[in-house]
């Protein structure tokens, strides 16, 4: 029996949508502001702190295309599958909330089951496979493939979650 190289996940740089993480409003404050005045500083401390988060945010999201290399490869009518591309960024809404609603959930709004992490994850890998489906892959996916799919899902949600909320304008 031949020995496979473990090779896991290979993300790729997802430059296409980065977190505006500077709101204009807030950049106007601050330049009305006089220099040594406590709102200027602590309007420049919460910018800091946004952009932080923004960009902690956007290197989740970088992570979120990429190739997980199978040690099962799913079996396919064309052949096996030893390789799955995947990329989140390429759903649409609707494929999006079809995966989450695989499996409705009582938990808070930024964090989705597993289930919902590997059907998330199958619905970005079927977008980029042809020969497979995202039910074909969440029903042939080997366990120890599942778990870094779910992973890579999770870490990809919770991001995303982060920098949606980073775009949203609270108007008072």
């Amino acid at each position: 029996m031949e020995e496979k190289e473990n090779t896991t996940m290979q993300p790729q740089e997802n430059t296409d949508e980065k977190v505006d993480a500077q709101p204009q409003e807030t950049v106007e404050v601050i330049e009305k502001e006089e220099p040594g005045s406590n709102l200027r500083e602590k309007l420049l401390e919460e910018l800091n702190r946004r952009k932080k988060i923004a960009k902690e945010a956007d290197e989740a999201i970088g992570q979120g295309k990429g190739i997980l290399h199978l040690e099962t490869p799913i079996k396919s009518g064309s052949g096996d599958v030893e390789e799955l591309p995947y990329d989140f960024m390429a759903l649409t809404g609707l494929e999006f909330t079809d995966a989450l609603d695989s499996s409705p959930s009582p938990q808070q709004s930024y964090n989705i089951t597993n289930r919902q992490a590997l059907s998330l994850f199958a619905a970005a890998a079927a977008k980029q496979t042809a020969s497979l489906d995202r039910k074909d892959i969440v029903e042939r996916i080997g366990v120890t493939d599942a778990v870094e799919a779910v992973q890579l899902a999770t870490l990809f949600f919770r991001a995303s979650s982060m920098a949606g909320r980073m775009r949203i304008t609270k108007k008072q």
